[in-house]
Order: structure tokens, then sequence, then C-alpha cells
């Protein structure tokens, strides 16, 4: 691997960036939902869907208030969301990784730092990501009931990494609002989640594209005698 002058830290979402689950993920909701009528629950797949980076307290709290119109306390949310993780997490455990993925986080890892960021819950994603054999590649695994946002700041006060030496590696848009507001470069995921095709960014298919696009940043910025050029 070709180390990156650029980026010493990577961020990496999970669904559909280290592992093929938001078909999984929205499909998840229409069974937690099943005694909702079908209207109600294409709604929620389709809120699932264009929100990907969103966590399942979010949505539950949608479905109950926007497409069903009901109030919801956070004692039934918690219920909704362990019932959740009930039908999605063997699943979860059980997906295929992302192309690229484990090869890029075993030989990686030996020259960067990675973590992961993600809208599922964090309990659960740490469990999923032990039972996948991965857990080891990362310093951290955050996930919700806190924002990305949140995570990322909380990142940032546990390991005291930079903002500029950061990558985010997402596939929702509410990834690139994440990096967005947070001062990080972004590199965008095409799992089939989001239209990047307006995103001025690069794209990525999969993660065997990931070094390349590292390495894509390092010869730009030797060709611009080391100022910071960001190209993702």
């Amino acid at each position: 691997m070709q180390p990156s002058s650029r980026f010493r830290h990577i961020v990496f979402d999970f669904d559909g960036v280290l592992a093929e689950t938001n078909q999984i993920r929205i499909e998840g909701f229409r069974a937690l939902f099943s005694s909702y009528p079908a209207e109600a629950r294409d709604a929620m797949a389709s809120f699932a869907t264009a929100n990907g980076g969103l966590s399942r307290y979010v949505k539950i709290r949608y479905f109950f208030e926007t497409i069903v119109s009901k109030p919801v306390s956070e004692e039934e949310v918690q219920r909704h969301a362990a019932a959740y993780s009930a039908i999605v997490k063997e699943k979860i455990v059980a997906a295929d990784a992302v192309a690229g993925s484990l090869e890029f986080l075993a030989q990686g890892s030996q020259q960067l730092d990675f973590a992961i960021n993600s809208g599922s819950d964090q309990l659960e994603l740490r469990s999923v990501c032990a039972s996948r054999g991965i857990a080891d590649f990362f310093l951290h695994i955050l996930g919700s009931p806190a924002s990305k946002q949140e995570n990322f700041q909380r990142l940032f006060d546990l390991t005291g990494w930079q903002r500029q030496d950061c990558l985010f590696v997402g596939d929702a848009g509410n990834d690139l609002k994440a990096a967005n507001d947070m001062g990080i470069a972004f590199l965008a995921r095409a799992s089939g989640l989001e239209d990047w095709s307006s995103h001025q960014g690069r794209v990525i298919s999969d993660l065997t594209e990931l070094e390349a696009a590292l390495s894509e940043i390092h010869s730009v910025q030797a060709k611009s005698h080391g100022h910071d050029v960001h190209c993702i």
C-alpha cells in the first residue's frame, strides 16, 4: 500500500461502506411495522432509503410522529429499537463485506488509523463488528443514539486527531453533511443508496478503489510541492 501524505486517519461509515447491509436495514423497518398499512410501510422504507445516515431512533420517531401521526414516548422508541435489532442483527452479521474492504483494513491498518462512525446503534454495531472479526482494526467504533457530528467531536476528543488529517468514507447524503459540518474531507462510495451523479467530489464503486484514490491524492500533493490539495 502506498502511503498518503494527505490523510493519516480514515473514518468509515458501516452500512454500505464496510458491509452490504443497506437493504437489510430498509427491509427491517418494513418488518418492524408489519402491523401497519402497506402505504405506511412504503413511506417508512422511502424515508429510510433517503436518510441512510440517520439513526434508527430518529427514523422510528419519524414513523410515528410524521407518517402515522401518533405520539410516541421515549420508552416506545427504545422498545421498537430493540425489536428492530432483533430483526436485523444476525442478517447484518452474515452480510457480504463490501468488495475490497477486508483487504484494505488488513493492509492499511499497519500505516493508518481507522475508526467507524455509523448511524447504527453503537452497542449493536460493536457486537456485529466483533462477530464479523473486524473490530480489532478500529481504534474506536462509534454509533447512535449520538449523531455523527457528535461522534466526530468525541473521536477528536478521544484521539487528538486533527481534522485536516481525517477522511470520512460514506455512502449517504447525511454522511456528506456530517463531514461538511465538521470540516472533514469526504469520499463517497456508490452503494446504490444515494445518487452521486451531481457530486463534485470523487466517487468510488467499492473499496477496491480506495487505495488508488489515496495514491492519487499523494501524487497530486507531490506535484504541488506539498501544498494542501483537496481532491476528494
